[in-house]
């Protein structure tokens, strides 16, 4: 509640919230099922949508616009009269969307292409960006960039931290201490965590399968260009750069058939 009353800046007063079912089963047999980050309704009946997103995805905007899409057609108004509670689709991405400027805050609604003139407000795409958040704490100003600071930063902060000393924000550490969390939530935060390593895992094997391509490519071409001007003077420059690139001796020695001692001698 307090992160959404500082987004819309006092223009919106929210004074409690209810979380829903995050899981959406689709209208029909072969639709797509939604799992939200965060689904909650506040006291006034607007339904807001809260998701992160660490990477840019294939048609992830297009994800979010069926979400909040999904979520007018859930409220499932009948007869004549079109009662709809607003949608509230808000996006933490930790990088820029595509094509678009670099600010910290978008929001998005239903505008007229020529004027400019706002046709609807019942769905808002609001996406925020976290690349684009101070730095420092005392670069941050205002109620949400503090709190958007937080959101960043916590899982690195400690008792220490200026943020805890000053003691605004209490609760967001409470909320933050997974000694609070009940059993389900507590699997599924280690389920998450793990998903996490393994995902720096995959990222990690895939950078160094990139980089022993490239000595591979590095060493051939090293090699073709040594038959001009003779293999031991060759292999000794492939043999200097790999040791600058800090490769063993052992490994050195594989590579370029000079023995250990050849390259103690270099």
């Amino acid at each position: 509640m307090r992160f959404l009353n500082a987004l819309f800046e006092g223009k919106m007063v929210i004074k409690s919230v209810e979380f829903r079912d995050k899981e959406v089963l689709p209208f029909h047999p072969n639709g797509k099922k939604i799992l939200y980050d965060i689904y909650c309704t506040t006291d006034r009946g607007e339904h807001f949508i809260l998701e992160m997103q660490q990477v840019e995805s294939d048609n992830f905007t297009t994800r979010i616009l069926f979400y909040g899409a999904s979520a007018i057609i859930k409220q499932g108004v009948r007869g004549i009269e079109y009662d709809i509670a607003p949608v509230y689709c808000v996006v933490f991405t930790d990088f820029y969307l595509s094509g678009m400027s670099h600010t910290l805050l978008k929001d998005i609604v239903l505008t007229d292409r020529y004027t400019k003139e706002v046709y609807s407000e019942l769905l808002r795409l609001i996406f925020i960006t976290l690349p684009e958040v101070p730095a420092e704490w005392d670069d941050c100003d205002t109620e949400i960039l503090r709190i958007l600071y937080l959101i960043k930063n916590m899982e690195n902060m400690t008792r220490d931290s200026k943020p805890y000393k000053s003691g605004l924000y209490e609760e967001f550490f409470d909320a933050a201490s997974t000694q609070m969390l009940s059993a389900e939530e507590a699997v599924a935060y280690s389920d998450s965590y793990y998903k996490e390593l393994e995902n720096q895992s995959a990222v990690r094997l895939a950078e160094r399968k990139a980089m022993e391509r490239g000595m591979e490519k590095g060493l051939k071409k090293g090699m073709e260009k040594g038959m001009e001007k003779g293999r031991e003077e060759a292999m000794i420059d492939i043999a200097r750069k790999m040791r600058m690139r800090g490769i063993s001796p052992d490994e050195i020695s594989s590579m370029t058939g000079l023995s250990l001692k050849r390259l103690r001698e270099l």
